[in-house]
C-alpha cells in the first residue's frame, strides 16, 4: 500500500512528529511505501519527495509563531494557512496526481498547511483519514486552558469567549482569526469529507462525540512504544523524574512544591528545555527558596535520556490540561516505571490507580507528597512497574496500533475502490 503522510513539520518537535517517524518505520518494515507531504524548513529530514513541499509562513527557519517576523506578507499567509490554502490545495494535489498514494494520513495541519489538504485529498479521489493529537476541533487554544485553569466556556458559550478573552497567543488578532477559521471550517463541513478520525483516547472520543462530532466515525486506536525492556531488568532507582515540555500546562511546579515539602531525603530530576519562560520561573523559585533536592538536567535525546528513565524509580505527570496519551507516559511504562499523574482528563484511563501507579487531585501538593511516600516501598514499585510492562504488551505495542491502524486503512481503500466503479 502506498500511504501519503500529512505533517506541517518534517523534523522530531514533539509527539506528533515522534509518532510520524515510528509509525513511517513500522509501515516501512511491513512493507508499505510511505510518501511524506510537508512544509519546508532548513530542519526537515532529507526526502527525495521535499521538491512537493510547500513554503513555509516566513523563512525555512521559521518553525514556532514567534519566529515568523509580521509584515504584510507573512499575515497573509497565516490567514491563508489558517482558514483555506490554495496553495497546499494544488501541491497535495500535484504529489497525489505524481505518486498515485492509496490513502492519506493527516497527522497535523492546523494553522500552518490548513484543512485544504483534506479537499485537496478528496478531490483526487483519495480516502482520507485525520489522526488527532489535541482538541483543536474543540477548542481555538487546542487545550481547554485559561489563565492556568480548565475553561470550556467556548462549549457552553460560544466561541465569543475565546476572542474576550485573547485566549489564542494572549492577541485579540490571533484569537479572532482563529475562531473564523474553525466558524469557516464548520460552515463548508470541511471534516465531514474525512473517512476517519483516528483518536488515540476513549477521553478525546467521546469529547467529540458529546460536542456534535457525528461524522465521520471516529476510532480509539492508542499511540504505542517499540520497546520494552524485561520484568526482570526493571531498574529500581532513587529518584523522581520528571520529562517532557517545560511549559504552564505541564503543571512543573507542583511536582517542585511537593519536594519542596518533601525534603532532602527525596530527589527530583526534571529533563526537557530548561531555557523556557516557564523553566526560568521555576528555577528562580528553586533558588530563592533554596531548594537543593531538585535538578534541572535540561534537554536530553535518545540514549542518554533512556538511562535516565531505567535509572529512575518513578516517573510523574502533573499536567493541568487534559492530555491525550503523552508519549511521556508510555515510555515510563516501557522501562517499567511507575507514574503518578493528575487525576483528570485522558490520564485516568491511562493511569489505574493503585495498578500502574497513583493519581492525585490536579495542584493538591499533599496528594502529591503521600503518592511519593508510597513508593518507599521496592515491592510496589517493582509491581506497579510489571503490570505497566504488561500494559504495552496487551494495548500500547506497536503490533497492537499497526493492525487496527492498518485495517481501518484497507477498510476505507476498498470503500474508495467500489465508490469509483
Amino acid at each position: 500500500m502506498k500511504i501519503l503522510i500529512v505533517n506541517y513539520r518534517y523534523f522530531i518537535s514533539g509527539g506528533p512528529e515522534k509518532y510520524m517517524f515510528n509509525i513511517t518505520k513500522k509501515f516501512e518494515e511491513e512493507g508499505h511505501e510511505v510518501i511524506p507531504f510537508s512544509i519546508r524548513s532548513n530542519k526537515n529530514l532529507e526526502t527525495k519527495y521535499d521538491k512537493y513541499f510547500v513554503n513555509p509562513i516566513g523563512n525555512k527557519d521559521s518553525v514556532y509563531y514567534d519566529d515568523v517576523k509580521k509584515t504584510p506578507k507573512t499575515i497573509l499567509q497565516m490567514l491563508s494557512r489558517s482558514i483555506y490554502s490554495f496553495e497546499v490545495k494544488k501541491a497535495i494535489k500535484e504529489i497525489i496526481k505524481d505518486v498515485n498514494p492509496d490513502i492519506v494520513y493527516i497527522i497535523h495541519f492546523v494553522n500552518k498547511l490548513s484543512p485544504s489538504v483534506i479537499k485537496g485529498a478528496k478531490e483526487m479521489n483519495k480516502p482520507v483519514v485525520l489522526r488527532l493529537s489535541d482538541y483543536f476541533l474543540l477548542c481555538p487554544k487546542f487545550d481547554f486552558l485559561y489563565d492556568g485553569k480548565i475553561c470550556e466556556d467556548c462549549l457552553a458559550k460560544g466561541y465569543k469567549s475565546c476572542i474576550k478573552k485573547k485566549c489564542v497567543k494572549g492577541s485579540m488578532f490571533a484569537s479572532l482569526i482563529r475562531v473564523f477559521s474553525m466558524k469557516i471550517h464548520n460552515l463548508i463541513k470541511i471534516y465531514d469529507k474525512l473517512d476517519a478520525i483516528v483518536s488515540p483516547t476513549q477521553y478525546l472520543k467521546s469529547k467529540l462525540e458529546k460536542n456534535g462530532f457525528s461524522k465521520p466515525e471516529i476510532y480509539n486506536i492508542p499511540t504505542f512504544t517499540n520497546k520494552k525492556i524485561e520484568a526482570e531488568k526493571i531498574e529500581v532507582g532513587s529518584y523522581g523524574l520528571y520529562f517532557g515540555r517545560i511549559t504552564p500546562e505541564k503543571g512543573v511546579e507542583y511536582i517542585i512544591k511537593a519536594y519542596e515539602k518533601l525534603g532532602e531525603r527525596y530527589t527530583l530530576k526534571i529533563v526537557g528545555d530548561d531555557t523556557t519562560e516557564e523553566a526560568q520561573r521555576l528555577k528562580e523559585y528553586i533558588k530563592d527558596k533554596k531548594i537543593s533536592n531538585i535538578e534541572f538536567l535540561g534537554f536530553k535525546l535518545g540514549e542518554e535520556l533512556e538511562q535516565i528513565i531505567s535509572k529512575s524509580r518513578f516517573v510523574l505527570v502533573p499536567s493541568i490540561w487534559y492530555e491525550n496519551l503523552p508519549n511521556t507516559i508510555l515510555e515510563s511504562f516501557a522501562y517499567g516505571k511507575p507514574v503518578i499523574a493528575t487525576q483528570i482528563g485522558s490520564l485516568t484511563e491511562t493511569i489505574e490507580d493503585g495498578k500502574n501507579g497513583f493519581l492525585f487531585e490536579l495542584g493538591n501538593i499533599d496528594q502529591i507528597v503521600e503518592n511519593i511516600l508510597k513508593m518507599d516501598d521496592e515491592e510496589l514499585v517493582l509491581k506497579l512497574g510489571k503490570n505497566n510492562l504488561m500494559a504495552i504488551e496487551e494495548k500500547y505495542s506497536v503490533e497492537k496500533h499497526y493492525s487496527k491502524l492498518i485495517e481501518l486503512f484497507n477498510e476505507n481503500v476498498k470503500k474508495a475502490d467500489i465508490r469509483k466503479e
